[in-house]
């Protein structure tokens, strides 16, 4: 993603107010100006750009577009204004010209800060920190892709009217991201760093140095549950480079789970300095896969604090986050599963809050709080998250209970010879497919003396009447011999394909982005005992 100001507001996670829940809104209206709600005011080159900026600001709803064609006051051509209000609509001014449209947090969209247009006869202008002689602008738009420091650029063609300019490429930055001001300059070409693009030719530096904290200019601080979530805000950071992060063992016990956003004049930490419970990292920029805005991760005894905007009841940490993710101004959730947090329907308290960055004002670490973030900028809401982990109250040996729908991938292998019982787990993968480990079926590999029950909660709800699938065909992976060699996986093919419901899904498998699972908090998920044997 672009290293912009509106991009790591992001991690702002859309400041919001409670009790306001919005749908997704993708009407422009033209010669329209929203009066009023004022919050900001960016240059951009399109309208497009524009309401990306708005959707990443945390507290923009709508905004307020004046293009190129704008005559009434040229000095404010290309502005891009960003506003908020409390009903979410604001008085519509006939003006004619300008564009006006809506922030899409709520759209169930990718939204992505790669754009790889270029303007012709647009200046984007900023502080210059590199002139170099190019043949054409994809030279000079792949010059400033590859700078750590280069946020937009600008090329001057060979019929530029000022021939000491011709076929120069500006390599420019600015505080925040985007333009200072945008002017109309014949023989000019302008565009973005391709960095967010996953085009960057630079290494990719997703080297983690454990107690050592890399030294550099201090940009700003946050405060964030774990190293990813503080790797990311770096990624998004628009001047940020490289991060150090406080580890809850730190023995500055304010500054624990302290995020310090840093960068450097030569683009590399200027010394590594040994410090133990503390991590280092740099940002992914340059990677040439995207990392996403959100985190759908959530922490188990962490408790977000800040400005409390409602307190509800959910039954499960994962029904709290989609109240967050559904109320237009909530940043993170702190769930309590703990009893006296619960009422008779054993729906426990959601506490919706906000800060001023988006970021939880302090972290506090104890049992019986669960803890994340709005979904928002995801692609998918809550309803389909990859592996959420249950935060009902404790009652099996050595886990949590679950909830109906909870593991909807789930589910349970019933072996059928003298009797039937639960032998092992699965996971839906697909409407035909179920993954399990190679060990469970070993010498039991005969299709029919298996059932398959999917949506189960309990095993003592399971009787003759109890709808299950039967198999057709189980296929061990070639390779394995014994559990602990490895390859310790099987499939089985259903006899017919299944229906998916909110009780039956298959599992979200790990993309790309999230297959880095440092310091993640793994959860299994099965059947267990009410109490201790023996």
């Amino acid at each position: 993603f672009f290293r912009m100001i509106w991009i790591y507001w992001t991690f702002y996670f859309i400041f919001l107010l409670a009790s306001v829940y919005s749908e997704c809104v993708t009407q422009i209206y033209e010669n329209t100006y929203f009066q009023g709600g004022d919050l900001a005011t960016f240059f951009t080159p399109s309208a497009n750009y524009c309401q990306v900026v708005c959707t990443y600001h945390p507290t923009c709803l709508l905004f307020t577009y004046l293009p190129a064609a704008w005559t009434k006051e040229p000095a404010k051509r290309f502005s891009c204004y960003l506003k908020d209000s409390d009903t979410e609509m604001l008085p519509k001014v006939d003006m004619e010209g300008a564009i006006s449209g809506h922030s899409l947090k709520q759209c169930n969209i990718q939204i992505s800060a790669c754009s790889p247009d270029v303007h012709i006869g647009l200046d984007m202008e900023g502080k210059t920190h590199d002139v170099a002689v190019a043949d054409s602008y994809q030279q000079c738009q792949k010059r400033c892709t590859n700078d750590n420091h280069c946020h937009f650029f600008t090329y001057a063609s060979e019929t530029f009217h000022n021939t000491s300019f011709r076929k120069k490429c500006f390599l420019k930055h600015t505080s925040v991201g985007t333009p200072t001001s945008i002017k109309v300059l014949d023989e000019v070409v302008s565009g973005f760093s391709l960095k967010p693009c996953q085009l960057s030719e630079k290494d990719c530096q997703m080297d983690i140095f454990e107690d050592q904290e890399f030294s550099g200019i201090n940009i700003t601080s946050f405060f964030t549950p774990d190293i990813s979530v503080c790797q990311t805000i770096c990624t998004y950071f628009p001047k940020c480079l490289f991060f150090t992060f406080f580890t809850r063992e730190w023995q500055i016990e304010s500054q624990r789970n302290l995020c310090l956003l840093k960068t450097s004049t030569s683009g590399i930490p200027e010394a590594l300095v040994s410090r133990e419970k503390a991590v280092s990292g740099f940002s992914l920029l340059n990677c040439r896969r995207s990392f996403p805005a959100c985190n759908s991760r959530t922490y188990t005894h962490m408790n977000f604090l800040g400005e409390e905007l409602n307190v509800t009841y959910t039954r499960g940490h994962r029904a709290c986050q989609q109240v967050c993710t559904d109320v237009i101004r909530c940043q993170f959730f702190t769930y309590f599963p703990l009893q006296d947090s619960c009422n008779e329907e054993r729906k426990c308290e959601c506490h919706l809050r906000m800060s001023s960055n988006g970021s939880p004002v302090e972290i506090v670490h104890g049992p019986g709080r669960i803890s994340g973030y709005s979904l928002r900028l995801c692609k998918k809401r809550a309803s389909t998250v990859c592996m959420q982990h249950s935060a009902r109250t404790i009652r099996i040996v050595g886990g949590t209970d679950s909830s109906p729908g909870e593991w909807p991938w789930q589910v349970s292998l019933h072996m059928r010879l003298s009797r039937q019982r639960h032998l092992c787990g699965g996971s839906i993968i697909s409407n035909r497919w179920i993954l399990t480990a190679a060990h469970c079926v070993m010498s039991l590999e005969n299709p029919n003396i298996w059932r398959v029950y999917a949506g189960i909660l309990k095993q003592s709800e399971i009787n003759e009447d109890t709808p299950f699938f039967k198999v057709e065909e189980i296929i061990v992976h070639p390779q394995y011999k014994y559990a602990q060699t490895g390859y310790d996986i099987a499939l089985m093919k259903l006899d017919k394909p299944m229906n998916f419901t909110d009780l039956q899904l298959p599992i979200c498998l790990p993309s790309k982005e999230d297959a880095n699972i440092l310091y993640t908090d793994c959860w299994v998920v099965g059947w267990g005992y009410r109490k201790e044997k023996g």
